[in-house]
């Protein structure tokens, strides 16, 4: 695998540093940094666009249905949002419980145990 040899430094018209072999990031980077500022007027596209697909699901019914709550409009919507936040509940439990530690957990040395031996010894320079 070859590194470019054209490596050029660009600055968008923002004035953000782009560094590019022949131009292609640069565009990249371009297109990137407009979504970035124009996240609040995606962000409300997309909400229509789920709220119109809600809105479909309940005029227009897909017109199978395996169980009796398929039949309801939005049910697939509201189910999926159901869905995020027991996913988001369950994983910050399992966080808290499984993975959490107190802030000074590695920094706890004051007293001796097996794995770090005496620590005033250590200060003093015996161990």
């Amino acid at each position: 695998m070859t590194q470019p040899s054209n490596l050029t430094s660009h600055r968008d018209a923002n004035g953000a540093a782009q560094v590019a072999p022949d131009g292609e990031v640069s565009r990249l980077g371009r297109f990137l940094e407009g979504m970035v500022q124009r996240s609040r007027l995606l962000s409300r596209i997309m909400l229509a666009i789920m709220a119109a697909l809600v809105i479909a699901n309940i005029i227009y019914p897909a017109g199978y249905d395996r169980f009796f709550w398929e039949t309801l409009g939005g049910a697939g919507a509201i189910y999926g949002l159901f869905s995020c936040f027991v996913i988001v509940v369950v994983s910050k439990f399992l966080g808290y419980k499984l993975l959490y530690r107190p802030e000074d957990y590695f920094d706890n040395e004051r007293e001796g145990n097996d794995l770090i031996g005496d620590p005033k010894g250590r200060e003093a320079g015996h161990d």
